[in-house]
């Protein structure tokens, strides 16, 4: 009698467990390419020096593991960006910026197909060029070695994705000198980027 008991319970638990485990939502990967255009914004404390921001572009590649509403989506971006400086009493300095970024953002949606972003971005390589007539000459970094990202996305006939985020740092750099030894102080970069991506 109690080998019997303790097999109906044991069948009991076992149902319970497998009826609990049916109702929690299903991880759920994605991937895909991105590609777009940012807008940066470089500014800086240096005194009366002139910036003219270029129009930048990123493209990568797109992954995420969905958990019900909540999704973690780390990514691999390339990062073009540009600026030109013109120091007081000098001529202008073409700057070119090209980084590989590693945005994981977690996105929530709640309400399909929209999503919200937020997370932070790691730059794990930053190759700063600065032209010079034919040259490109290597001088340092300028985009920050962690930043945040924060937006919103849309996933449109079921594969294709449209999203619009703010980049931004959470501090400002100091060590940044240019070639002909003038520092740029406080250098803070921001930008805006639109992005298309398709989800395989």
């Amino acid at each position: 009698m109690k080998g019997l008991v303790k097999l109906v319970l044991t069948l009991l638990l076992a149902g319970s467990a497998l009826s609990a485990a049916a109702q929690l939502p299903r991880t759920r990967v994605e991937w895909g390419v991105i590609g777009g255009f940012n807008i940066p914004d470089y500014t800086t404390d240096m005194d009366l020096a002139t910036i003219r921001n270029k129009l930048g572009w990123q493209a990568g590649i797109y992954t995420a593991l969905k958990f019900g509403v909540i999704a973690v989506e780390p990514q691999i971006l390339y990062v073009r960006q540009g600026l030109r400086i013109r120091p007081e009493g000098a001529s202008e300095l073409n700057v070119k910026s090209n980084s590989i970024d590693v945005p994981i953002p977690v996105s929530f949606r709640l309400l399909n197909p929209l999503r919200i972003y937020a997370g932070p971005v790691f730059t794990v390589m930053n190759d700063c060029k600065l032209k010079s007539g034919g040259d490109l000459l290597d001088f340092g970094r300028i985009r920050p070695s962690l930043s945040y990202t924060v937006g919103a996305g849309v996933v449109l006939l079921r594969h294709l994705m449209v999203d619009v985020r703010y980049n931004g740092q959470f501090r400002s750099k100091h060590d940044v000198v240019l070639p002909d030894g003038r520092q740029l102080d406080k250098l803070r970069t921001y930008n805006v980027a639109v992005s298309l991506g398709y989800l395989f």
